[in-house]
């Protein structure tokens, strides 16, 4: 059975669900704070605990994020690189056969003209 959802890229839907979750956690921990019985300040506090917290959390998704951005970079990075060797060793292989069958071409041609007289 085929999901009505599709995504290119699995880290496309993990970050996306990371995200979710980490909403879905500061929403109800704020709703939970609210209607809880405690005093303003309490609650004040206990709401600042969650945003440095939630702050964190997030400050460490994002290093993660960028660390597998440049991982990525690097990786196509060396891919590029490598498949830009192969594209000039080919073409050096050809200019080199070209280069060959010309100077194999030219001393037949001279040998061919060399056979008839001069006058």
């Amino acid at each position: 059975m085929s999901s009505k959802y599709h995504y290119e890229d699995k880290e496309d839907f993990n970050s996306g669900f990371v995200i979710g979750v980490l909403v879905g956690a500061t929403v109800g921990a704020l709703a939970a704070m609210l209607f809880a019985p405690k005093s303003g300040a309490e609650t004040r506090q206990q709401i600042k605990d969650l945003a440095d917290q939630q702050k964190d959390k997030l400050k460490n998704q994002w290093e993660e994020t960028k660390s597998k951005a440049a991982e990525v970079a690097g990786t196509a990075k060396d891919k590029l690189n490598s498949l830009t060797d192969q594209v000039k060793d080919t073409a050096n292989a050809y200019v080199d056969k070209a280069k060959g069958s010309a100077e194999q071409l030219a001393d037949e041609t001279k040998e061919t003209v060399d056979k008839f007289p001069r006058q």
